[in-house]
């Protein structure tokens, strides 16, 4: 009896020693053979879903295993996903922006920490050394999206303006010292009449948050938490508010609707302002205006130099069924090649930092035959900050511009206004 049960015994640890491998790990699991198409999900104009299916061509050429399908939603994105997810849909790849951590909040997409660790990725160099949108995609230290497209905010100027007042053109290496100079010198009044402004500004988050950023404020600090009337914040906003009301080097909402214009973009076009901040998207409108003699240049600061990075990401939807075939499709599609059709295609900006600093990108003709500095945008990555999104990103923008709203208009300072604003956000945060 004692024998039979000493050859049981035997026998179940010799089929253990087996399944183990002789007494290793387990053998890793193999990733289920793919058997129906990734549904990938983008938006954007009739350009963008040719662009992203060439991106894919690529990948499939090397991984005809993983085939994907692409779905193109040109308008209402988000709420169609959003209910295509709450209707059981098979999704695996979604383009997300700045509403990135409201699927995150929710669970609707996964984290990536463990998959980029997998797939060996070096984050700084695809990005560049601050890492690009990689922290505003980043969510209580968990990613989840792969930063895709990605241009930076920057100055676009007027050269002729510039020439005619003897003044060096917009420079990384200004303060607000200098900026305000220029701007108060390239500003042209006739009377009390200002015909041109030396700077257009605008209460569009990305213009007034980025001299925050450049003043060492923040509106989120590093743990999620409001800092919206930190003494650094207050100052730059109230800098901010004087550039219009005080220097009058910009105009205000009631002068944009003199002007019969909307904003700066439609200003500096025209040749009303000498200076606007925009995105790389102006680019291709300006260059349709040859008498416009312009060019770009990076983002100051004040403390520090800061900017925005615009762009989108893409995401693993959690119900993919297929998430490390998924990873790998973006990972391809993040990557120098699979980034490079945004250029050729003459897309957007790519967020990948070798491709934004390649030859293709910067001799592209962007501008068609005119010569602009397209450095500026790679330049730009490393002084981008990281964009304050959280799964609250929809309310706070809510809170910030109800409460904003006087500041712009100039019936109340900033740090009134800022004092109202901080508590409102500290009841979104708890």
């Amino acid at each position: 009896m004692k024998l039979y049960k000493l050859l049981i015994a035997l026998v179940v640890f010799s089929l253990l020693l087996s399944a183990c491998g002789g007494g290793g790990a387990p053998a890793a699991t193999e990733s289920p053979k793919v058997t129906e198409p990734l549904v990938m999900t983008v938006w954007g104009s009739q350009l963008d879903p040719e662009v992203y299916q060439a991106r894919l061509d690529l990948f499939k050429a090397k991984n005809p295993e993983i085939p994907v399908e692409l779905l193109y939603i040109p308008s209402d994105y988000s709420q169609k996903v959003q209910t295509m997810m709450a209707g059981g849909e098979s999704l695996c790849i979604i383009q997300v922006a700045e509403d990135v951590h409201g699927y995150s909040g929710k669970g609707q997409i996964i984290g990536l920490n463990d998959y980029v660790s997998k797939a060996g990725v070096d984050l700084a160099k695809r990005y560049g050394g601050t890492g690009g949108l990689v922290g505003a995609y980043t969510w209580q230290g968990q990613l989840y999206a792969m930063p895709d497209r990605g241009g930076a905010l920057v100055m676009y100027y007027n050269k002729d303006m510039f020439d005619k007042a003897g003044l060096a053109y917009p420079s990384k290496d200004w303060t607000w010292k200098e900026f305000l100079d220029a701007a108060e010198k390239l500003t042209v009044r006739n009377g009390d009449t200002v015909e041109v402004y030396g700077f257009a500004a605008g209460d569009w988050w990305p213009w007034w948050m980025s001299f925050i950023y450049m003043n060492g404020g923040a509106i989120l600090d590093a743990n999620g938490k409001p800092v919206a009337n930190s003494p650094e914040a207050i100052e730059a906003m109230q800098f901010y508010q004087d550039l219009v009301y005080k220097y009058k080097v910009a105009p205000s909402p009631e002068d944009y609707a003199n002007m019969g214009q909307g904003g700066p973009d439609p200003v500096f076009a025209q040749g009303k302002a000498a200076m606007s901040m925009t995105g790389f998207w102006a680019v291709n409108s300006l260059s349709e205006i040859k008498e416009l003699n312009w060019d770009i240049a990076p983002l100051f600061g004040n403390k520090k130099n800061a900017t925005v990075l615009f762009g989108s990401g893409l995401a693993i939807a959690k119900g993919c069924k297929y998430p490390e075939q998924a990873f790998k499709v973006i990972d391809f599609l993040t990557g120098a090649e699979g980034s490079m059709p945004i250029v050729t295609m003459k897309q957007d900006a790519p967020a990948n930092f070798e491709v934004l600093s390649s030859d293709a990108f910067l001799n592209a003709g962007w501008a068609g035959d005119k010569k602009i500095n397209l450095k500026a945008l790679a330049d730009s990555a490393d002084i981008a900050f990281s964009l304050p999104l959280s799964p609250k990103w929809n309310e706070m923008q809510t809170v910030l511009g109800d409460n904003l709203a006087e500041l712009f208009l100039g019936t109340k300072d900033a740090k009134t206004s800022l004092d109202i604003t901080q508590p409102l956000l500290e009841d979104l945060f708890k």
